[in-house]
């Protein structure tokens, strides 16, 4: 059971560690933070979001809400003194250097980084486990997550989590059977994510359905202002969640499914372990692709500039264009731009490639 702080510390230490405190009650194996910089995960200019907050600067949130690097070892030393594993995401290779540094027993990736293919090469060569969320991809994607993380270690523990990248998600559309999906595809074991606001259906049906992980918001207080408070469990219910899975955890393999339909009603069960497809889900569309990393400019590159990690990078896209795919990194670093690009614009293929008067004159800058 991951307790999942995210971004509620608000800036705020002495909140982070009363998180980490209340995490340890409530009976969680591990915390987990998030470390991130803004100018890592969005351009400046991608421009309004809706949110929790309501319509807001993402960027400058980001900025605001930030966990300062500084606080992380702090964290960790505070969470294993209440008994805890503690775990962080990284956004960004400094950010995996960092953690790598002190000894974290593995890395956990977001959904929206499963595709930013040079960061789980990164996360692999430390040679830790990691936990990857699998939100906002479909089974081929995943494959190809696999595969970037077992070319730089073949022998890379991975756990998988089934997750649907929408905020609260509605639980009609967790998708639980694709956690024997993903399982039997990668012969890996798989857990979720989960991102509705329910405290004891949806992982009850989870662990029933095989999850060997359940990873969870939670806030001191949803009402705190902040992009993750508003769907997060508070202290009580995650109290309450956490007795469930054990509960349905501690039922033969077997038997689960069957007592949890009885309990909570077939139908209801049913619909929340859908079809089992690995796929995106109706309430991720209007994340999809814009929340997923490709390759941005970020300072204006001028015609007959060439391309490097000075001028661009692998970032969300937010309400800007989405740019290539993280797989033509190594092919578009020292590439010549062909044409102006404005700081933020995603990255195509028209702006590195000449079309000549005929099909025939393709000239590769």
């Amino acid at each position: 059971m991951i307790a999942e702080v995210g971004s509620n510390h608000n800036q705020d230490l002495a909140m982070a560690k009363r998180l980490i405190e209340t995490a340890g009650d409530v009976g969680a194996d591990a915390v987990k933070f998030q470390l991130f910089r803004a100018d890592w995960l969005y351009p400046p200019n991608c421009g309004l979001m809706d949110t929790p907050m309501g319509r807001v600067d993402f960027h400058d949130i980001l900025r605001r809400f930030a966990l300062p690097a500084g606080w992380v070892g702090e964290l960790k030393a505070y969470a294993e003194e209440n008994g805890l594993i503690f775990l962080c995401t990284p956004f960004d290779e400094d950010s995996i250097s960092d953690l790598a540094s002190l000894s974290i027993p593995c890395f956990k990736i977001a959904s929206p980084e499963l595709n930013h293919l040079p960061l789980l090469r990164a996360a692999a060569h430390c040679q830790k486990p990691m936990i990857c969320s699998t939100g906002l991809s479909t089974l081929s994607d995943v494959e190809e997550a696999l595969h970037a993380i077992r070319s730089e270690w073949p022998s890379c523990a991975v756990v998988l989590l089934q997750c649907a990248a929408a905020y609260p998600l509605p639980p009609e559309q967790c998708n639980l059977n694709a956690i024997r999906t993903l399982r039997e595809a990668f012969g890996v074991p798989v857990g979720l994510s989960d991102h509705t606001s329910d405290h004891e259906t949806v992982p009850a049906v989870a662990v029933a359905a095989g999850a060997s992980v359940i990873e969870k918001h939670y806030t001191l207080d949803r009402k705190l202002p902040g992009p993750d408070h508003s769907f997060a469990l508070e202290p009580n219910e995650l109290k309450a969640m956490i007795r469930t899975i054990r509960d349905v955890g501690s039922m033969e393999p077997e038997r689960r499914i069957a007592s949890v339909s009885n309990r909570l009603g077939e139908m209801r069960v049913k619909t929340i372990l859908g079809h089992g497809r690995k796929e995106i889900m109706p309430a991720e569309l209007p994340y999809y692709p814009n929340d997923k990393r490709s390759i941005h400019a970020i300072k204006n590159i001028h015609h007959g500039e060439v391309l490097s990690r000075e001028n661009m990078r692998i970032l969300r896209s937010g309400n800007l264009t989405p740019g290539l795919h993280s797989r033509y990194w190594q092919t578009v670093l020292g590439a010549v731009a062909v044409q102006e690009i404005a700081e933020g614009t995603g990255i195509k293929w028209q702006h590195l490639l000449w079309f000549g008067e005929s099909n025939s004159d393709l000239v590769t800058a």
